[in-house]
This record gives C-alpha cells, structure tokens and sequence, in this order.
C-alpha cells in the first residue's frame, strides 16, 4: 500500500509541543477481516488548547485499502474474486470539552478518494465517570456518501447512514483500559447493521497509546463485510 505521510509521523514522533497551547498528535492504525480486507491508516493532527478542559483538533487521516469483492466476468458468464485497492484522505475537525465527570466531542469530516469518492461525516458524543475506573460513553455518527467504494462495477450511489453508539472504559490498571463497543447502523438503502466489539487500550507512559480490538459486524443485506476483524492502533496525544 502507498503510505504518503510517514516523514511527516516521523517528525510529530519526535515531537513536542508546537508552541504554547498548540500539541501535535499523530499514529498508526491496521484493520484486516472478512474479504481479505486490510486497511493501513497513518494520521497526523494539531491540538491547540483554547481553555482548561477545552481544545480544537484537526486531524488528517490517509486511508488504503485493499480487499476481495465479486464481479461479474461476462466472457465466463459468472462471477469471480476480484481484488480493489483505494485511497481516501480524510480531513477531520474535532471540538473537545471536559468539565468535572463530563466531557464530550464533536466532529466534522470530509472525505475525498478512489473514482470521485466523497463523503460527509458528523460524529458526536458524550462520557460520564462513574467511578475514578468507569466511564460510559454514547454517541452519534452521520454520514452522506457519493460513492462506488464497495460495488466498484455499479453507478455512484448516493447513501446517507445513521449510527448509534455507546461503550464502557473501564481501567483495570493505571496502564490497562478495557473498552467493549456496540455500534447499530441504518442507511438510506434500509439496510440494518450491528457491529460490537471487545479491545484493550495500553498508556505505558505519556504520550504513548496502544489499542487492539476485535470486531463482529454483521448486516441485513447480503453484503460481502459480514464478519470479524482485528485492529491494533499505536498513537500519540500530546
């Protein structure tokens, strides 16, 4: 896959603050499952501290991917595994606020990619400590899509999909987080999905944040994603 920003993770790495009020963050994350897919996502971002408990975020993501899907071979007249490569950048503006046991988020994205590929993203939510060791967490995530990303011989579709969230962080160790997920999808298609899953994060000392998740994703349409995944992430927040 052709990563095109590792001088510039390289160099947040190494990294410390910017200037005053001003934080770089960066990192690394894989996903691979069902379809052979693998998906490498290095992310670089700028945090600037604009009051206590509050920050602006801008982050850019650059997604490639690769994995299997069916097409259909008119010589053979029937459908055969066909392999699909694809790049997405992702540019993201993320609003944070923390406030005693509360803090919440909100975020903009927008996403442009492989064969005119364009997407809009809300994502938003809101945690509450429990206890100094548990936090609950739920949200919204909203997306708007022109795009031929997972049917790559069909016209652009336009779908809108809406997704509910919610998880639980709780901290077995001062270095061990435990974070199960549940994640429930619709799109404009009325197409159903449920997606939970089950991950460690690791903070062995600051900055450093390492996290691996195992995923179950399932729809009601008889798509190709259906399945389990792995992922395992190696970031930086400064």
């Amino acid at each position: 896959m052709n990563i095109k920003i590792p001088s510039i993770v390289l160099l947040l790495i190494s990294a410390g603050p910017l200037a005053a009020g001003v934080y770089p963050q960066a990192g690394i994350e894989y996903y691979s499952g069902s379809n052979s897919l693998a998906l490498l996502t290095p992310w670089v971002a700028a945090r600037f501290s604009l009051a206590q408990g509050m920050s602006l975020i801008f982050k850019y993501y650059d997604h490639n991917m690769r994995y299997d899907y069916q097409g259909y071979d008119e010589a053979a007249e029937e459908f055969v595994n066909l392999q699909r490569k694809t790049h997405t950048s992702n540019l993201t503006t993320v609003l944070y606020a923390q406030k005693g046991k509360w803090t919440g988020y909100a975020a903009v994205s927008f996403m442009f990619g492989t064969d005119g590929y364009r997407a809009t993203a809300f994502d938003g939510g809101l945690g509450f400590a429990l206890t100094p060791k548990l936090t609950v967490e739920a949200g919204v995530y909203l997306l708007r899509e022109d795009s031929v990303l997972w049917f790559p011989e069909d016209p652009v579709r336009k779908i809108n999909l809406y997704s509910v969230k919610a998880n639980i962080k709780y901290k077995i160790l001062p270095w061990l987080t435990l974070n199960p997920n549940i994640y429930l999808y619709r799109n404009s298609e009325d197409v159903e999905a449920v997606s939970w899953s089950a991950g460690i994060i690791l903070t062995p000392f600051s900055p450093l944040a390492v996290t691996a998740y195992y995923f179950k994703y399932s729809e009601s349409a008889q798509y190709k994603f259906s399945g389990d995944y792995l992922s395992v992430g190696l970031n930086l927040y400064f």
